[in-house]
């Protein structure tokens, strides 16, 4: 063979190796665990627990982090997260394990269009879905005191609309392949060094198996956007105006070049409330509102559910994102005591791409495109504060300028900042009382008579949304701020909940009421009110069953509230002893023996 031959074949196998895909590398295990409070383990070190586990199961494990002070993320290479949770979730002091999966942020990109804010306005101005952010501004313009963590990939703290609404915040991303910042592990810097993927980092097995993919893309400044959506500083002559007014925006940074780890994300949404992360120093500026602009996977894993219930009990109203992927709410939202959010489009049906079903509790505009052919602008785009670099930092400004987004994740900023609007307009207002005004004060949907009604879809997804597939209605701001200011009222239950037995039902507020309504609003059977309209009434059940009770209130300012309470009643406990029974059974059974002995008698 020539030299030249031995060159061409040399080359041939070259291109080969280099053209071939690269070998998958070995699975590496990222589970989430929880030990029982009886399990001897608990009194080890994080660590030291996280090896033994691994010794038991014979897998060489090691601590990744600590989302929670009785939580592990634990490591092991050669088994796959699913099966690693499902081992040692049959461990006997293992409380629960769960696969640690990725998150990515929910947004889809679009032709540019230089617009202004349509879903802002009054919904009679634009768009049937715009949710009246101007005549929310009109009853308040928000409060500094008031501030909103964005869990997402960071901010460009140098943006020019951003600069007064932000706190320092914390990054979260624990994985330095995934982190991108040249810092080693957490850090307290929340700015958003660029979420791209380049074909350097897919070269990296270990990054491309962990992001699933080997396609690159360009940085989004996903949390650059959202932020400006809640607080971009309002009246400055400059940019755009934030929903939110004068809130605050606390940044802290899960998200980045495959999406984030749910243990990094449990992590910042428990800081985010003030909650304990371990190896963390503790956030000084607790959130009130927590914005999940992302989303993934089906059902609601224990390590959510968890992390919820404690965040709530801290006080913050957590909203996110029902996905975009035309199909079941995606996780988190999907868990209890999130407000979900789907999104629509301009016209008040649902958005071809939003995720739905009964976890929604409010949609509201998500950006949408309506009809274009090659070319042309998109119609309905969100204007968001950006960052113009492809991949790393470089000139800030906003979208429609050089690029347009659409999501689901812009759907729930809007929510966050009019939470905040009322939060700051009624700070005596708990988390489940501004969750159920934002529902209670919702738009009902339109009907487009050209479309199903979901949750049948269209082709490309579109539907005419229903309270059970896209929560109470359509967002609309200046009236969920209007219901902010009226009164507190709770139900005070005294008495005996067994049926036939008569209950003391009481207002309980703080506010100069001047009117009560009353009413059933279910049970198995109707009961009886003493009276419908006074601050004490009584009530009586007459069956065993869950009985609604509504009561409307009225204030001396003329604002009116709805609250509910739930009444669970039960049946007559049987008599015993003596043989006196008064239960229907036991009086049958009686009959019966009286009957046969009035028949023997005939018969003699």
């Amino acid at each position: 063979m020539t030299t030249r031959h031995r060159l061409c074949a040399a080359l041939l196998g070259l291109g080969a190796l280099l053209s071939s895909p690269a070998p998958a590398a070995d699975p590496e295990a990222r589970v989430i665990v929880k030990l029982k409070a009886t399990s001897p383990l608990k009194q080890a070190q994080a660590a030291g627990r996280v090896q033994s586990l691994g010794a038991r199961l014979g897998v060489s494990a090691r601590l990744l982090g600590q989302p929670a002070p009785d939580l592990q993320v634990m490591q092991a290479s050669g088994i796959s997260s699913e099966a690693l949770a499902a081992r040692l979730a049959q461990q006997a002091d293992v409380e629960y394990a769960v696969p640690d999966r990725i998150k990515t942020i929910r947004a889809l990109p679009n032709d540019p269009l230089l617009g202004n804010q349509w879903y802002l306005q009054a919904p009679g101005i634009t768009q049937p879905a715009a949710i009246d952010a101007v005549g929310a501004w009109n009853l308040t313009g928000g409060s500094s005191s008031v501030v909103v963590a964005v869990v997402d990939t960071g901010v460009r703290f140098d943006h020019e609309d951003l600069a007064t609404p932000l706190l320092a915040g914390y990054d979260f991303v624990a994985d330095d392949l995934n982190s991108g910042d040249g810092q080693a592990g957490r850090d307290a810097d929340a700015s958003d060094p660029g979420d791209y993927l380049s074909s350097a980092d897919l070269s990296n097995a270990t990054l491309r198996n962990m992001c699933g993919t080997s396609a690159t893309h360009a940085s989004s400044w996903h949390g650059t956007q959202v932020a400006g959506i809640v607080a971009a500083q309002a009246g400055n002559g400059l940019g755009i105006a934030g929903v939110g007014g004068a809130t605050r925006v606390l940044p802290v940074r899960v998200l980045g070049k495959c999406g984030g780890f749910d243990s990094d994300i449990i992590a910042g949404m428990r800081w985010a409330a003030g909650l304990t992360v371990p190896g963390v120093p503790a956030n000084p500026n607790p959130a009130r509102v927590i914005n999940l602009s992302l989303a993934g996977g089906s059902g609601c894993s224990s390590a959510y559910s968890s992390a919820i219930a404690e965040i709530r009990q801290a006080g913050a109203l957590i909203v996110a994102a029902a996905g975009n992927e035309t199909s079941p709410v995606e996780e988190p939202a999907s868990c209890p005591g999130v407000l979900a959010v789907a999104g629509i489009r301009h016209a008040g049906t649902k958005v071809g791409y939003s995720s739905y079903g009964p976890e929604v509790g409010i949609s509201a505009p998500a950006g949408n495109c309506v009809n274009i052919l090659s070319g042309q602008p998109c119609l309905f785009p969100f204007v968001n504060t950006i960052n113009f670099g492809a991949t790393t930092p470089a000139a800030n400004g906003y979208t429609g300028i050089n690029d347009v987004t659409i999501g689901t994740s812009f759907a729930v900023p809007l929510v966050a900042g009019t939470a905040a609007l009322m939060m700051a307009a009624n700070p005596a207002l708990g988390e489940a009382d501004v969750m159920a005004r934002i529902k209670a004060s919702a738009t009902a949907f339109p009907a487009d008579p050209a479309l199903p009604t979901c949750p049948t879809v269209t082709s490309d997804g579109q539907c005419n949304c229903t309270t059970t597939t896209c929560g109470a209605g359509m967002l609309n701001a200046a009236a969920a701020v209007s219901l902010a200011l009226g009164p507190l009222v709770d139900i005070g239950v005294s008495g005996s909940t067994v049926s036939g037995s008569t209950l003391t039902l009481t207002a309980d507020s703080s506010a100069t009421l001047v009117s009560w309504q009353w009413a059933q609003v279910s049970g198995p059977a109707s009961g009886s009110f003493g009276s419908a309209s006074s601050a004490t009434t009584t009530f009586t059940p007459p069956v065993a069953g869950s009985y609604q009770i509504r009561l409307t209130v009225t204030d001396n300012n003329g604002r009116s509230v709805s609250t509910d309470t739930s009444l669970s009643v039960t049946s007559p406990p049987s008599s015993g002893g003596g043989g006196g029974a008064t239960d229907l059974a036991s009086l049958a059974a009686l009959l019966a023996l009286a009957l046969l002995a009035a028949c023997r008698r005939l018969r003699r």
